[in-house]
């Protein structure tokens, strides 16, 4: 008898249960998968994972998770990680049957945290995008083939994971896009991002750099083999680079609370690093979305180019953009990635 079929007696039986539901879905991101995974079997299971359903209450749960998460150090946010998957996955086994009723139901993190619980503060400030920005050009000037990362995700504000998913075949230099796919990216809706000249001739000097292998390859971060990056490297290169001051979600941030000190609007900001808007708020979007995203990061790139990002693109935006792009598109190679 499968977990799946049998009935589900203890917590550990469910949240294995609804773990594996969460791994076999294809529209769950792997890291959500990876950071589930994480959560259940080294907190959730070692803690209440042979409770009987028919015993879980609050008081077991203070006792046994919550209590020692919080003696042991853990943040309100890694707590309440885990009483969320327990609730999502008693929820769903209540849902479908496999449970005859929810401890869980009645219980919120309110019930055991009183306090409000904060966000990480972002690692990197205004002050710090001069110096981070020649770094950053000065490594990729050095060694383009690993120093694209960085600068792609401070150009565009993109998550980690959905960067390190991107394909040749989802940018046309033709057209000055890239096309992030729905199932690459957290909100699941396909995200579209202009491309400015300055990332059209970064692009065309970090695939020269390529080696000819990797370059055949329609990963944009190919690695010997032909696999993509994964985000274990990925993450040991930031804390490389950073020398563990910062990481790749900083760069984000930091990108987001530029675009508001450039007076870019709140919608079109939020829209740039894909997060959900509402539909209400939607609804305050035009058809001329697109063009103002590119208006958005064209401000954003010629700050860049302030800082220094010159060095890593080697464009020269003294010179009229429209009259360096086709240079750009020749060099590039763009009608075979577009």
């Amino acid at each position: 008898m499968t977990r799946s079929s049998a009935v589900l007696r203890t917590t550990g039986d469910v949240m294995l249960w609804w773990l594996s539901r969460v791994e076999q879905n294809r529209a769950t991101s792997d890291s959500y998968k990876r950071s589930t995974r994480s959560m259940v079997r080294k907190n959730i299971m070692p803690a209440v994972g042979k409770v009987l359903v028919s015993k879980l209450d609050r008081r077991v749960l203070d006792d046994k998770l919550v209590w020692p998460m919080v003696q042991g150090g853990m943040k309100a946010g890694t707590q309440q990680k885990a009483f969320q998957a327990l609730r999502q996955a008693f929820l769903l086994a209540e849902k479908t049957g496999r449970i005859s009723a929810n401890p869980m139901a009645s219980l919120t993190f309110k019930s055991f945290h009183r306090g409000a619980i904060g966000s990480k503060p972002a690692s990197l400030s205004r002050v710090d995008l001069p110096e981070l920005v020649r770094r950053l050009s000065t490594n990729f000037d050095r060694d383009p083939a690993n120093g694209l990362l960085p600068l792609l995700m401070l150009a565009h504000g993109t998550r980690i994971g959905e960067t390190l998913q991107a394909q040749w075949s989802h940018i046309s230099l033709v057209e000055r896009v890239w096309v992030l796919p729905e199932l690459n990216c957290k909100s699941r809706r396909q995200h579209l991002l202009p491309l400015t000249p300055q990332v059209i001739a970064l692009l065309a000097r970090y695939r020269q750099a390529l080696p000819d292998a990797r370059a055949q390859v329609d990963w944009l971060f190919p690695v010997r083999g032909g696999a993509r990056l994964s985000p274990t490297t990925a993450s040991s290169m930031f804390r490389a680079i950073s020398g563990g001051k910062w990481s790749s979600h900083d760069l984000r941030k930091l990108m987001r609370d530029c675009l508001a000190d450039l007076g870019v609007d709140y919608f079109i900001g939020e829209r740039l690093i894909n997060h959900s808007l509402g539909k209400v708020s939607e609804t305050y979007l035009t058809r001329d979305v697109m063009e103002r995203c590119r208006e958005a990061l064209e401000r954003w790139h010629a700050r860049l180019d302030e800082c220094g990002f010159s060095i890593a693109t080697g464009l020269d935006m003294a010179v009229a953009a429209s009259s360096r792009i086709d240079e750009t598109l020749e060099l590039s190679g763009a009608a075979a990635i577009s």
